[in-house]
């Protein structure tokens, strides 16, 4: 009797540590999923605003070059 109320006493133990650990790794891998979203929702704005200024810089790049050419043109008859 005594060895029977060990075994379900211990079984018992055994499946609360296995919930546990259930529901701390759910937890780790949700705290991971959302850090590593963060993560690329940061590098995403951070790429997104040095293509803007790529951007600015090719079009004012543009801008001065067709004025160069406007200004050759204009000097030659």
């Amino acid at each position: 009797m005594t060895q029977t109320i060990t075994l379900m006493t211990e079984t018992i133990n055994n499946l609360w540590l296995m919930s546990y650990g259930i529901i701390a790794g759910w937890g780790i891998t949700f705290t991971m999923v959302v850090i590593a979203l963060a993560l690329a929702f940061v590098r995403t704005i951070a790429l997104q605003k040095r293509l803007t200024t790529l951007e600015s810089r090719f079009i004012a790049e543009t801008r001065d070059l067709s004025m160069r050419i406007t200004k050759i043109d204009g000097k030659l008859p």
